[in-house]
């Protein structure tokens, strides 16, 4: 009997299966290396990468990102992140994402917990918000930015990124203080969609090396 019923039941499994697999259960990735390039600071030029990419379907997915600067060619960082998330789909262009962050580089390894939001605001600005836990310093990141399309190829990206800490210790920013926090205006040439060189300027406020700071920078954006 339990067996005419489980295969009763086998074929509404199935439906079901296909029925997800249709309407976003089908697996998918995206790359994206959104800023690759080169600054000076302090008189001395340093490449920043700012990367992240996922696998999975419409509404599960598993998210790689990583970031950081320094004298890439010749092999000195500065510092490093790399999260691993795994994120649901909370609305229509919105998930929700949680894992664990590692930094590395010249100061000392550190890990946090992580949970995030991320997906399209109202008019299509792209936002990326995580609250950052740790032992010795937690803080909050919001990362915005926007595409203007001034042409078929030509786009125009205003990008703001704050960073609000929240408690910690050390050299790390205390509780309420704005550190690492920036806006920036990039121009780039999509040459094809998936390469696009641009040029662009940043303002820093508040840097926990430099203060205040205004550069010129120049990189490449790649997605496939």
């Amino acid at each position: 009997m339990k067996y005419a019923l489980l295969l009763g039941l086998l074929p509404l499994s199935l439906a079901a299966a296909e029925h997800e697999h249709d309407h976003g259960g089908q697996w998918n990735q995206f790359w994206m290396l959104e800023r690759f390039e080169q600054q000076r600071r302090d008189g001395q030029p340093f490449e920043l990468w700012d990367a992240q990419g996922w696998l999975g379907t419409d509404y599960r997915k598993l998210w790689l990102k990583s970031e950081g600067h320094g004298q890439v060619a010749d092999g000195a960082v500065d510092t490093a992140e790399v999260q691993v998330l795994f994120s649901r789909a909370l609305a229509p262009f919105w998930d929700w994402q949680a894992g664990l962050r590692h930094d590395a580089g010249e100061g000392p390894s550190r890990d946090y917990a992580v949970l995030g939001l991320q997906g399209l605001a109202p008019y299509w600005f792209e936002v990326d918000a995580a609250l950052f836990v740790a032992p010795e310093a937690s803080h909050l990141r919001l990362d915005a930015d926007y595409d203007l399309r001034l042409s078929q190829r030509w786009i125009l990206q205003p990008r703001l990124q704050l960073n609000l800490g929240i408690g910690s210790t050390g050299q790390s920013a205390g509780a309420g203080d704005l550190f690492d926090s920036s806006i920036a205006l990039r121009l780039r040439y999509e040459i094809v969609r998936e390469f696009a060189p641009y040029l662009g300027v940043e303002r820093e406020i508040g840097g926990r090396r430099t203060g205040d700071d205004t550069r010129v920078v120049a990189g490449v954006r790649l997605w496939y």
